[in-house]
């Protein structure tokens, strides 16, 4: 596609964007994971092992074997400083457990706050005594109360917040929870013992450095930590927006007076473990959101806008997900399946297909989320949270919005120190103790 026709295609709105799960989903055949598939239009795929299956590879070098120094031991690391990230981080350190967070970017929440995805959904759905009934609490609620009561969020019932102000309050909880931040650090690599971790490599501006510990969770949006262990997961294509803050508007729906958000996308498949494709979708995306902003100026009202932030965090919204120990099936979700391991619930997002028929959001129950979601199949001593845990592709949208990356995220939290006061693997925690503590946390559990 060259550059004139991406950016026709490319200029949908923030709110044009709302309605992609139809687009995306009504094709999807729920509940088939397979180990590594690349589902290249949501009805077949082609098994993934590697590097190969997402860029061409002409040949291979060696890297010089070299010792890594080992900085820091600690009782829990958590990859990725996203939602789900500062989550488990928060509530691993609250449970009592030592904990380093890596962040690759200079600040926290991820695609939230750096990719400007500002509203948190998927919060509600329809209950069994409640036609609109709030699912998601604990600390995600936490953290949106505070900012709706700080004025920093508008919308009670789904917070659209003020990216910086979020910045800070993560911020905030991470620093006095007692969690260790790395910020500017890049996950690269874990060493293993049979099948548990006993190090997480990163890389960062002193170099290559090693941090041991007791747990790890993946919170890396990309299901970093469970590529390189060797478990199983699907690599799946979604599409990719690019967000920017215009000021100089009318008052809007923004927290921030005279700003309001723009939007460059595209609804193809994109995979997002091809870097090349993906960087010149950003590149073009970026062009395309310029354009639309000086056609805005042309408008009444709008002579003064200017295009004030790109989003500094960008990229396909799902790339790998995790073949747990328990998927979540579309059905499932549809049909107020109970688990006996239940972590937390999540809500809907916007109206999808479902058996050829359209499912409105008032429809759409709310969802429960077994432990087993975040549990990989072979390695002992890691958990996952965030957008990467076991589902199937018929709850994308609702699986990986920053409500449900919070809920995965304290359950993970609250578990992995759990097992590090039994010194036992992720899947024997005590289940009656997990949910124990995550019911004392405000987490709901039950329909």
């Amino acid at each position: 596609m060259d550059r004139r026709k991406f950016i026709q295609s490319s200029l949908l709105s923030a709110a044009g964007l709302a309605f992609a799960p139809e687009l995306l989903a009504q094709d999807v055949q729920p509940g088939v994971i397979l180990p590594g598939a690349i589902p290249t239009d949501g009805k077949a795929g082609a098994v993934s092992t590697g590097v190969e299956d997402h860029l061409k590879v002409s040949s291979y070098v060696k890297e010089p074997a070299h010792k890594i120094p080992v900085v820091a031991s600690l009782d829990v690391v958590v990859v990725g400083g996203g939602a789900a990230g500062v989550a488990a981080a928060v509530c691993a350190a609250r449970g009592g457990s030592s904990v380093l967070l890596i962040e690759k970017t200079n600040f926290l929440g991820g695609l939230w706050t750096g990719g400007l995805v500002l509203p948190v959904l998927a919060t509600h759905g329809l209950g069994k005594k409640e036609s609109w009934d709030k699912a998601v609490k604990g600390i995600c609620a936490e953290v949106c109360g505070t900012l709706l009561d700080k004025g920093w969020a508008v919308n009670p019932l789904n917070p659209r917040v003020d990216p910086e102000a979020t910045k800070y309050l993560l911020d905030k909880m991470i620093y006095e929870a007692g969690v260790k931040v790395l910020y500017n650090t890049t996950a690269a690599g874990v060493t293993m013992s049979g099948n548990r971790i006993d190090a997480v490599l990163a890389d960062c501006n002193t170099g290559r450095i090693a941090i041991k510990c007791q747990m790890v969770i993946d919170a890396s949006g990309d299901g970093l930590v469970f590529n390189w262990t060797g478990d199983p997961y699907e690599a799946r294509r979604y599409h990719m927006t690019i967000v920017g803050r215009v000021g100089g508007c009318p008052a809007g729906r923004e927290v921030v007076p005279e700003v309001r958000l723009e939007s460059s996308g595209n609804h193809d498949a994109m995979d997002g473990l091809d870097v090349f494709q993906v960087s010149e979708k950003q590149q073009l995306g970026r062009l395309a959101l310029w354009d639309k902003v000086q056609e805005l100026k042309k408008k009444e009202g709008f002579e003064n806008a200017f295009l004030m932030e790109v989003a500094p965090t960008t990229g396909v919204r799902v790339t790998r997900v995790l073949d747990s120990l328990h998927n979540v099936t579309l059905e499932e979700s549809m049909e107020w399946t109970a688990y006996p391991d239940v972590i937390g619930m999540s809500g809907v997002c916007d109206p999808f297909m479902y058996k050829g028929r359209r499912i409105t959001r008032q429809e759409r129950p709310v969802w429960q989320i077994p432990y087993r979601s975040l549990i990989p199949r072979q390695t002992r001593n890691l958990l996952v949270a965030g957008r990467c845990f076991g589902y199937d592709q018929g709850i994308t949208w609702d699986a990986r919005e920053i409500s449900t990356c919070m809920v995965t995220g304290q359950a993970a939290g609250v578990a992995a120190s759990l097992a590090v006061n039994s010194r036992c693997a992720a899947k024997d925690v005590n289940i009656e103790q997990l949910q124990h503590s995550l019911r004392e946390a405000g987490v709901r559990l039950d329909f």
